[in-house]
């Protein structure tokens, strides 16, 4: 009889342990749709560091949205879209602006999530995303961008966080534009699990 209910305790316990979710079960189960609204700095100043002169950083109407669809464990894709503008007498990376100018730009990226490959944590996911976008400055311009980013939950449930992004925007036909080329974008956004 005490073999029995070994057996059974034995059992029950295995399918009890075999039902917890993993971190990635726990992550898979989630909604896969993100929208994201925050602030962004733009930098056009001719420097390669992200970090250099960010003193100088425009913040005129700082607006970004973004949508992202994560498919898999790593792979996500996002939409966004940001405005931001220079102020007349700013100089950017060729010259000084003569009048106030708005900056739009869209872009599409395919992000590679690889957090769960450095440590367990359910609170952070790191990442990195390529992708492509056109951009007006004074007109309008392609870019390839790369770009590193942090999303931190708030909450245990994974619905509500904030997320911080740098992105370098290298423009196509560069030379032909006075200052719709190469620059630096950073993101503060918050994060909602839709």
């Amino acid at each position: 009889m005490k073999n029995v209910i070994v057996i059974i305790l034995l059992f029950s316990c295995g399918l009890s342990f075999g039902q917890s979710m993993t971190k990635s079960d726990y992550r898979n189960s989630q909604d896969r749709w993100i929208l994201s609204v925050g602030i962004n700095a733009l930098g056009n100043l001719g420097t390669q560091n992200p970090v250099e002169r960010l003193d100088e950083f425009s913040l005129k109407q700082p607006f970004a949205l973004a949508i992202e669809h994560r498919w898999s464990k790593y792979l996500s894709i996002e939409q966004d879209f940001s405005f931001n503008g220079y102020d007349a007498q700013t100089r950017i990376d060729n010259g000084i602006l003569t009048e106030d100018i708005l900056y739009f730009s869209t872009n599409t990226s395919l992000k590679y999530y690889f957090s769960d490959n450095l440590f367990d944590a359910n609170w952070v996911d790191l990442y990195a995303s390529g992708g492509i976008g056109i951009f007006s400055i004074d007109e309008l311009n392609t870019s390839v961008n790369l770009s590193a980013g942090a999303l931190f939950w708030i909450n245990g449930s994974r619905t509500i966080g904030f997320r911080i992004q740098s992105t370098g925007k290298f423009a196509f036909n560069h030379s032909e534009n006075q200052y719709d080329n190469n620059h630096w974008q950073h993101f503060l956004q918050a994060v909602f699990r839709l």
